[in-house]
């Protein structure tokens, strides 16, 4: 039999449990570790964090909505289906769940063309017709793959029409250096000895967005356009 302190101290920690649960219950369970390791950069440490959270039955719409962003981050896409799911049945608001997905999806469009990933791309820009057609981000990346298909053809007027796709596509987000930095690609496979306008169009691609995901081939294209103009500037005597 326990002694009369034990058994006081054993009634204090099973009300202590009950009084946790219960606030589990009310308040939710304890999103904040995982959310500052988002905020972090570390998607795969908050998504683990969140699935002991899953595994212990503490589950409610917001944890499986930032279960999920913290899966499609880390490249867990379909993880991150199911607690899309997950949420959508635990009652988040799917207004608002479909826009954040939108920005997910949009988000790595963007770095994936940046990137030359042009087949991560499309699929990316598939997932935003489907969630969201007619949109300004499904629009611009409409814009972005057609000129693309047309810069790949390398035909002389389709190279034309390339950077008029490009320029359509910046008309949807003018925050996004990435028409600018395929523009200056189209001009200058048009014309190699164009230097200036495809130069101009790079510089501008990263004067919008100095640290986008296309910035370090933008400088090496850069750096090797100008050392060719100088070249040739030199032949001439100009």
């Amino acid at each position: 039999m326990p002694s009369n302190r034990g058994l006081l101290l054993l009634i204090i920690l099973l009300l202590s449990l009950l009084v946790f649960a219960g606030c589990v219950g009310i308040f939710g369970p304890n999103l904040k570790p995982g959310q500052d390791l988002f905020e972090k950069g570390d998607y795969q440490g908050s998504l683990e964090y969140y699935q002991t959270l899953i595994t212990a039955n503490q589950t409610n719409a917001k944890l499986y909505r930032l279960a999920y962003a913290s899966a499609f981050l880390s490249g867990q896409r379909i993880t991150a289906g199911k607690y899309y799911q997950a949420a959508l049945e635990a009652g988040f608001a799917a207004d608002s769940l479909q826009n954040l997905a939108v920005e997910l999806w949009y988000d790595r469009a963007l770095r994936v063309m940046g990137q030359n990933a042009w087949q991560a791309a499309r699929k990316a820009a598939d997932q935003l017709s489907r969630l969201a057609p007619g949109s300004p981000q499904d629009k611009f990346c409409q814009y972005i793959l057609k000129g693309k298909q047309k810069f790949d053809r390398g035909a002389h007027k389709g190279l034309w029409d390339a950077v008029s796709d490009y320029h359509q596509a910046a008309n949807y987000n003018p925050t996004s250096g990435l028409p600018y930095f395929l523009m200056g690609q189209a001009r200058y496979k048009n014309n190699r000895t164009d230097y200036d306008a495809a130069l101009e169009d790079y510089h501008a691609a990263l004067k919008i967005e100095p640290d986008g995901a296309f910035a370090k081939q933008a400088r090496q294209d850069i750096k090797k356009i100008e050392a060719v103009k100088q070249k040739m500037n030199a032949f001439w005597g100009k």
